[in-house]
């Protein structure tokens, strides 16, 4: 056993640095899929299936609580029963993903690379469709670009490499570029097989040593370590100026009309102001007077923010693995968008797009977008667009009334 002296230099950031995409294991790092009791009671369950089919289990397999060894065993024993007890073991998991409990940091890890444009894949020994059952449950599966789960072939799991260049395969990523985070030695052992760099996910005693001497080439003992990494390292230069919000509406705002509009003002103890004014917009869009002028609202969402000029078209990123897929997807998106009517705005010309909880004579302190615009009446067109399955986008288009659009 490794001592804690003996453990690698940590290389963490290192890693993190270079990591362009990251696999992560389901089973620990993302959930615990079976409780203490669960996984044993399956492997027995999983036994009495083997042996109700006259198979004679060798003393080894008589004993032991890992479903998975068991299944990877039989692929000798009784080579035959390969597909009946991989079954049998798939709707147990799925049974037991309905109220698998999502391990802590795991989604800190999955926003940490959303915010850094590296994409993610499940790079699992168990079914695909556990995992799946798992992602639909809050419906996350969007955030993970690949889902490789437990092949039919028990030759073929983790230690085996497969899954892993599998994963790579998908993400278009060469082994140098990505990181698997795994819990397990064969986490490890397949990492390590495939050239990718792997960090030891140690949720109990005593695996650290275990991760390290099978070759981990940093530990973590907490997922949001993990992410907190993540996060400090290799973030992408924007392709498009965005806007973020707090958590309420972003507003555009007309220059002359910048002082008017006063925020998330508490003089009022009823009311938030511009703010709750804002907020009160129901829909994609609205308008709400502001001075002599009108404001446009950006509502239901508090999704970052961009804007198109030459298309007059504000782009909502509500999800997508990275901002290039959303500037990849933009273009699809407009041609296939269902476009709803949302009243009109009028605007005395060029705006600022700013969260509206700001003061619009304040906005040196804030992340603010510059909307140019002529003087004049627009028709306000809005549409919910998935140009595809992992990308999801509101756009909110400005029609020019005195043109022929």
């Amino acid at each position: 056993m490794t001592s804690e002296a003996e453990r690698p230099p940590d290389r963490l950031a290192d890693i993190a640095e270079r990591a362009e995409a990251v696999l992560v294991d389901f089973d620990g790092p993302i959930c615990r899929l079976f409780g203490s009791k669960a996984a044993p009671r399956i492997a027995a369950d999983l036994r009495q299936l083997i042996v109700g089919r006259g198979v004679v289990l060798p003393d080894e397999l008589r004993d032991g609580n890992d479903p998975l060894e068991l299944f990877r065993a039989i692929a000798v024993v009784a080579p035959e029963l390969v597909g009946v007890v991989g079954a049998a073991l798939a709707a147990a998991e799925v049974e037991a993903a309905a109220s698998a409990e999502t391990t802590i940091g795991a989604f800190d890890l999955v926003a940490a690379c959303l915010a850094t444009g590296r994409p993610l894949a499940i790079v699992s020994n168990n079914s695909a469709a556990a995992i799946g059952a798992y992602l639909g449950r809050r419906d996350r599966a969007r955030y993970f670009a690949a889902v490789i789960g437990r092949s039919e072939h028990p030759d073929l799991l983790k230690p085996n490499p497969a899954p892993v260049v599998q994963a790579l395969q998908a993400l278009k990523v060469p082994p140098g570029a990505a990181v698997l985070v795994g819990d397990s030695i064969t986490d490890i052992a397949a990492a390590r097989a495939a050239g990718v760099a792997c960090v030891g996910y140690a949720n109990r005693p005593g695996k650290a040593e275990r991760l390290a001497a099978a070759g981990a080439d940093a530990i973590v003992t907490d997922m949001t370590d993990m992410a907190g990494v993540l996060a400090r390292t290799r973030r992408p230069v924007s392709q498009l100026p965005w806007v973020d919000s707090g958590g309420g509406p972003l507003v555009v705002v007309p220059t002359t009309a910048l002082g008017d509009w006063k925020g998330a003002s508490d003089d009022d103890d009823d009311s938030w102001g511009d703010y709750d004014r804002a907020c009160e917009v129901d829909g994609y869009a609205g308008v709400l007077d502001v001075g002599a002028d009108q404001a446009l609202v950006l509502a239901d969402e508090p999704a970052s923010t961009t804007y198109l000029p030459d298309q007059r078209i504000f782009v909502r990123w509500l999800y997508a693995v990275s901002e290039a897929e959303v500037v990849r997807l933009v273009p699809r998106a407009v041609e296939i968008a269902g476009w709803e009517d949302a009243g009109t705005w009028t605007t005395s010309g060029p705006a600022e797009l700013f969260d509206s909880g700001y003061t619009g004579d304040g906005l040196e302190h804030t992340t603010h977008l510059t909307v140019d615009l002529a003087r004049g009446t627009y028709l306000i067109r809005t549409a919910f667009v998935q140009p595809d399955k992992r990308t999801a986008l509101m756009l909110v288009h400005l029609v020019d009334r005195t043109t022929s659009e």
